[in-house]
This record gives structure tokens, C-alpha cells and sequence, in this order.
């Protein structure tokens, strides 16, 4: 399920967007989801959250939720006692980030390409390879299927 709306990410000092939502491995592995509304369609999820790439690991920096009425949710109160940065040692997949200008939209969200998309690949909560793509100087039919997926077909 994609989302118009995408989590944040401090990468290389600055903050940028993450098409990518690492917190719902979390929830997949069983944690209590709160309750949030999720009527917003954009926002299927009901909350954003902000990351940071640091010393090699992915840490969950800020937490809130997306709709101003819904109830709060912050890091302190899905992680109680673990301080206002948690090691996303529950996540194991890829993260994108896009930076420079839009090149292709499906949607508006996370099917979308740009200038530039860095891939970064993490094992429980551990950078393990990182790589940055040039989509503006490929021709469309060639950008590869990290960025591209199915969908796209």
C-alpha cells in the first residue's frame, strides 16, 4: 500500500523526504498499533514519522500524528523508557530518497522518480549498502526496478 504522504529523513545533513515507511515493520511484527485516525486517505497510516541516518544505523527521531485531532502519539509514548531517539532494530528493507525535481508521478507519492534517488538497504536497523542513482541522465525505460516496482508496469 503506497501513501501520498511521506515519512521525513535527516540524511547527509539535511531533511528530506522518505519514500519508504520503516515503522509499519514494527507493527507487522506484532506491536500495538494505536489507534489513529486513518481516514485520510493520503495518509492511510495515521501518523508521520521522522528518521535520521547516524553512525551507519537508522534511528526513529520524531513521531506524530497526522491528523490534529487524533490522539497523541509521540516516541515517548510507543517507546516508554527508551529515550528521544530509538534504533529501528526492527526494520530490515530499503529505504528510498529522492532529491531534485520530479521526473514521473503515478500518484503523487511514493510512485514517483527524481533527479536523484538514493537507495539504502538496512538490516535490522543497520546500513549495509547504500547507492545513489542519476534518473535524469537514463532514459525512462531504463531506470531499474528498485525504483520503478511493479506497479509501474
Amino acid at each position: 500500500m503506497t501513501s501520498q504522504i511521506p515519512d521525513a529523513i535527516y540524511y547527509l545533513g539535511r531533511r528530506c523526504q522518505l519514500m519508504a515507511t520503516p515503522l509499519e515493520a514494527y507493527f507487522e511484527r506484532g506491536a500495538a498499533r494505536p489507534e489513529l485516525d486513518c481516514s485520510y486517505s493520503a495518509l492511510w497510516r495515521g501518523y508521520i514519522a521522522t528518521w535520521r541516518l547516524e553512525g551507519g544505523q537508522l534511528f526513529l527521531v520524531h513521531l506524530r500524528p497526522g491528523m490534529a485531532d487524533a490522539p497523541r502519539l509521540t516516541i515517548v509514548t510507543l517507546f516508554a523508557g527508551q529515550g528521544r531517539k530509538v534504533l529501528a532494530s526492527w526494520f530490515t528493507g530499503r529505504l528510498r530518497i529522492p532529491a531534485g525535481r520530479c521526473l514521473a508521478s503515478l500518484d503523487g507519492g511514493f510512485m514517483s522518480a527524481h533527479e536523484h534517488e538514493t537507495l539504502v538497504d538496512v538490516l535490522e536497523g543497520r546500513v549495509i549498502a547504500e547507492r545513489t542513482l542519476a534518473l535524469a541522465a537514463i532514459p525512462m525505460a531504463a531506470w531499474p526496478a528498485e525504483v520503478m516496482g511493479d506497479e509501474w508496469g
